[in-house]
């Protein structure tokens, strides 16, 4: 990103802003109470009130089995109790001290001066990252042995049976027999349960991999909120199973129910002998820092690179020689025998489809919901075609001059892949005979497969991993604003389901413009779409999409998602689409109120006018949910002229907002809005998120693949032949787009989050899982 585009936004130093927030609160810290000499008030025993219960909005919740959309307010508070069982689990685990290795005393021995203890706690929140990443690293892999003995008997569905059961709308449909039954007897640990959230609320890439791996069983099954919430202390939010889930789990699985309590490395099968190895899960604690440093900052370079360091599986270098054959096994390799492992089962006789062919460009596998999706034919038949006549083979046999295979990296097996879409003959027999030009779901649709392989090893569409990371910046935000302990919390729920139904509704008038959401939508949005069958249904119906929810959006496109959004909302309904108050809702609001409205003094403007009656506090204000933005690796011409523009429009918004504040008597809005945050056990000081500003929440290199970025035009992004000016023309959102739908914006390199035509799968956020980069990577 170029050094220059936050000059505006950012006129003093980050430690300036940071130490008057930091005296900001303790000005506001509320006068202790009277010391113990002080005679206490009198108080009338006999009719004094009992304190409040601070629980009784959601410590006895009663849900129905298997309620959809008319129960959702209730499961709405149900979710928020989860999610804050989900954020004291990241501080426990990111705060324990020496946990995989990492110890606290990196920072807290070193000798730097002079000492800091505002900086000290940054470089410790660092280390509690790491320790969080490599505890999701176990959880996908627990959730991974857990998915395979909850539906154990599964069978792979084969192409025929798309074929032939697809165009008659049964591909989604419940069979005989019936969903899973979930109590606190059998309901896995919080991590597994966690890492199966997180999945969920990417409906296409679930859809997909349920499909295509016969667990349809398990999509037909609703998240067992009445479980969980019994399994949560509504005190502690401290995750209590009942007696004889950690033996259900222990018997189902082969490991203990506690992550913390397994022990030893993990198991990796070699790509190229199949043998068994084993890999330790980090070992960047090995670089650990010493000695005396002038600076913080020079301590905090050294703990980045110990951080970023290792040759773990869960660390970016995974390094591990193969006992039986030889072969250095890195996570490129596991990557493309991922891939070439899918190959197989293609051409096999089970023919089970390739990732990312199985939907249509509106995320619709053939026809569900009594609609159908017209390009699922042509998207399943051409990419497996592709594949299955002749290349397939090539790709598993294919060695280069030095005999070093081609297939041991994803971009060996685009090289090859590229080379077959260029040869014509062939292209013309994978058509059936037909013109050997592709067509624009073709081409959407090869990208879409190869997103499901690039950066990403894991048996899933997508990286479970950066899914949950991504998620616990939303999560923060529910325990920030703390709906849970508001007395008004049920009309509160009811109010955001109105709201998200407008949301829906608006997605529904306009596909080809793209929605984002508020976090009082957001809530409402991600807790329908943790009853699959229930949101694909309602979705279709309202937008004749299924609306994906894909986590990954360009902040450029997040941006001028938010401006349209909040200007149709406005439009149709009269209201403010955010009641926040912050710099940046404040000038999206300028930037389409009509001087007309406050000419006339419409509803909408007295409306807007209410919500300066009190100051609002930016870590509790209803702000732009902004979870899924991610910021492209390299430095893209092209993006980056993009958000100049965008980052010049809202200044000029912004200073049309305070000379309005100004005109009003109100205090002008602060562009540079800190808040603190304990998400990992420690208090620091970060700004307040705005597209273009502050932090993603999370350090990038500490990953094996960075959870908030996306690769703008890099390898596998695009295959040469899948580009053309038509795909990225029209963005590759679906037909219309759709919310936060990748596809509005262009070029490939876009992936699913950026948009162009890595879009693929259709109208949703993010474009539907779809282009490399989207659902399956960065």
């Amino acid at each position: 990103m170029p050094s220059n585009r936050l000059s505006k936004l950012f006129s003093r130093s980050e430690k300036e802003k940071a130490a008057e927030a930091e005296a900001e609160r303790s000005r506001s810290t509320p006068s202790p109470p009277p010391g113990y000499q002080e005679a206490p008030p009198e108080y009338d025993g006999e009719n004094a009130l009992p304190p409040p219960d601070l629980t009784a909005g959601f410590s006895n919740l009663k849900l129905g089995g298997n309620a959809g959309k008319q129960d959702i307010d209730v499961q709405c508070i149900a979710h928020l109790k989860v999610l804050e069982c989900f954020y004291r689990l990241r501080q426990e685990v990111g705060s324990t001290d020496g946990l995989f290795g990492i110890e606290n005393k990196v920072v807290t021995a070193a000798s730097v001066a002079p000492d800091n203890q505002t900086a000290q706690a940054g470089l410790l929140v660092k280390l509690a990252e790491k320790r969080w990443a490599v505890y999701l690293a176990r959880a996908v892999d627990r959730f991974d042995a857990w998915l395979v003995s909850i539906v154990p008997n599964a069978e792979p569905v084969r192409l025929s049976t798309l074929v032939t059961e697809g165009p008659h709308g049964m591909l989604c449909e419940p069979k005989d027999e019936k969903s899973l039954h979930f109590d606190r007897e059998n309901l896995p640990p919080a991590d597994v349960l966690m890492v199966w959230h997180a999945y969920m609320l990417n409906p296409r890439a679930y859809l997909e991999d349920c499909l295509r791996w016969g667990r349809m069983r398990l999509w037909h099954t609703p998240f067992p909120w009445q479980a969980a919430v019994d399994c949560i202390n509504s005190e502690t939010f401290a995750w209590e199973a009942g007696e004889n889930a950690e033996a259900v789990y222990n018997h189902m699985t082969g490991l203990p129910y506690d992550n913390l309590a397994m022990t030893g490395p993990i198991n990796i099968e070699c790509p190229s002998c199949d043998g068994d190895n084993v890999a330790p899960w980090t070992t960047c604690a090995d670089k650990a820092p010493t000695g005396s440093f002038n600076s913080y900052e020079d301590l905090g370079t050294a703990v980045d690179e110990m951080l970023s360091s290792g040759k773990g599986h869960c660390d970016r270098d995974l390094l591990v020689s193969c006992s039986a054959c030889g072969t250095d096994i890195t996570h490129k390799r596991l990557q493309a025998a991922k891939f070439c492992n899918d190959l197989k089962h293609l051409l096999s006789p089970d023919n089970v489809p390739m990732g990312g062919t199985l939907l249509g460009l509106d995320g619709i596998p053939w026809k569900a919901a009594g609609l159908r999706d017209i390009t699922t034919m042509e998207i399943t038949e051409t990419t497996n075609n592709l594949l299955y006549k002749g290349l397939g083979e090539t790709i598993l046999t294919h060695r280069n001059v030095n005999e070093k295979a081609r297939n041991e990296s994803m971009g060996g097996i685009r090289d090859l892949i590229e080379q077959g879409l260029q040869d014509k003959p062939y292209i013309r027999k994978v058509r059936n005979g037909l013109t050997p030009r592709l067509q624009r779901a073709e081409k959407i649709a090869i990208r879409r497969m190869m997103s499901r392989y690039w950066d990403n090893s894991s048996p899933f569409a997508l990286d479970l991993v950066g899914a949950v990371v991504r998620q616990g910046s939303f999560i923060e935000k529910m325990h920030n604003i703390d709906w849970l302990h508001s007395p008004a919390l049920p009309s509160t729920m009811k109010r955001l389901v109105t709201k998200y139904e407008r949301f829906v509704a608006i997605m529904g008038r306009q596909l080809r413009s793209m929605a984002v959401p508020t976090l009082d939508v957001d809530l409402a949005w991600h807790t329908h779409q943790l009853h699959p069958y229930d949101y694909m249904t309602y979705t279709i119906r309202q937008t004749r999409q299924f609306i994906d929810h894909d986590d990954k959006v360009a902040e450029t496109t997040l941006n001028t998602g938010f401006e349209w959004t909040s200007a149709q909302y406005q439009k149709l309904y009269k209201e403010p689409y955010s009641e926040c108050t912050c710099w940046y809702c404040e000038a999206v609001r300028e930037s389409h109120t009509s001087p007309a409205s406050r000419l006339f003094n419409t509803q909408a403007n007295k409306v807007n006018s209410l919500l300066h009656s009190a100051e609002q506090d930016p870590r509790k204000s209803v702000h732009i949910s902004a979870h899924n933005a991610v910021r492209p690796t390299g430095n893209d011409a092209t993006y980056n002229l993009n958000v100049e523009q965008r980052v010049l429009e809202l200044d000029k918004a912004y200073q049309k907002a305070c000379e309005r504040a100004r005109k009003k008597g109100r205090k002008e809005p602060k562009r540079d809005d800190y808040y603190y945050s304990e998400a990992y056990g420690y208090t620091v000081f970060i700004p307040a998120y705005s597209p273009y500003i502050g932090t993603m929440g999370y350090a990038p290199l500490y990953y094996p693949v960075t959870p908030g970025c996306m690769a703008m035009g890099a390898a596998g992004n695009c295959c040469t032949g899948t580009c053309a000016a038509a795909v990225a023309a029209g963005g590759c959102g679906g037909r219309g787009g759709g919310c936060a739908a990748g596809g509005a914006g262009g070029g490939c390199g876009g992936g699913g989050a950026g948009g162009g035509c890595g879009g693929g799968g259709g109208g949703g956020c993010g474009g539907g899982g779809g282009g490399c980069g989207g659902g399956g990577g960065c």
